[in-house]
């Protein structure tokens, strides 16, 4: 649970100027382990509302906007698989160095 605090932390203090970040800037590290882990951890934030999850399908953007408190998640909550291969991970990587 210590891990999802710091996590949520973290998301709060990046966010804190546009009010959102992108999932892939987010969940990003130097490692491929570690962005898998990132995003194992990120889908724990989204899950129990510590964060919502906006797609923007037609610019093919993913965003993490982090709620203040955590927030109850009412109704039928929605899967949305989002692939972390390694192939997007070093295209995320790549496109960093510009």
């Amino acid at each position: 649970f210590e891990n999802l605090e710091n996590l949520w932390r973290e998301l709060k203090e990046e966010a804190s100027m546009k009010g959102r970040v992108k999932y892939w800037d987010f969940i990003g590290s130097d490692t491929y382990e570690e962005t898998v882990k990132r995003a194992y951890l990120t889908s724990f934030l989204i899950t129990y509302g510590y964060a919502i999850l906006e797609i923007n399908p037609l610019e093919e953007e993913i965003f993490i906007l982090p709620n203040e408190k955590p927030s109850e998640v009412k109704g039928e909550s929605i899967s949305f698989p989002i692939s972390i291969n390694f192939e997007e991970w070093m295209k995320w990587k790549e496109g960093r160095k510009d």
